[in-house]
């Protein structure tokens, strides 16, 4: 259940994501028009997931000025060893999550619990242990988007 900060954040995202997508369908034909992130969008994103933007938005805007730097690396890193790379993300994955949810998901009881279900997030998505705190969820959403490829190059050859 979203607070009504969170609820309002949310909303504001949504309309925010609705305008940009009109805005994209009234590009010229063959051209795509990606809208640049807009710091109250960031400030919405924040406030829907933390409930407290300002001491996180200075700390946001630092990762998103190196973006490209840490992707690159991270890309590089993930290349020369794939199953390192894939294990090392995971565990670092589930020692956030298991902060994020000890004493307060019941189903998390030991960082083996969280290892657990942030590797089933990265492969199969099916696991008896769900999120329950919003910094659980977004750290499980992140390795959603990104374990699958890991979990699919970590038996491939290091480059």
């Amino acid at each position: 259940m979203l607070t009504q900060v969170q609820q309002q954040a949310l909303d504001a995202l949504m309309t925010q994501a609705q305008a940009s997508g009109q805005s994209a369908t009234t590009s010229s034909p063959g051209t795509s028009h990606v809208p640049p992130i807009m710091p109250e969008g960031i400030e919405a994103l924040l406030r829907l997931l933390s409930g407290a933007p300002e001491a996180w938005q200075v700390r946001l805007q630092t990762v998103l000025d190196q973006k490209t730097a840490l992707q690159s690396a991270f890309l590089d890193w993930s290349e020369r060893n794939p199953m390192d790379a894939a294990f090392v993300t995971l565990g670092a994955a589930a020692l956030a999550f298991y902060q994020a949810e000890r004493g307060v998901n019941p189903k998390v009881n030991s960082y083996m619990d969280a290892y657990y279900y942030i590797s089933t997030c990265a492969s199969v998505g099916y696991a008896d242990i769900f999120a329950v705190t919003q910094t659980g969820k977004a750290i499980a959403a992140l390795v959603m988007t990104v374990g699958p490829a890991l979990a699919a190059k970590a038996l491939d050859r290091p480059v």
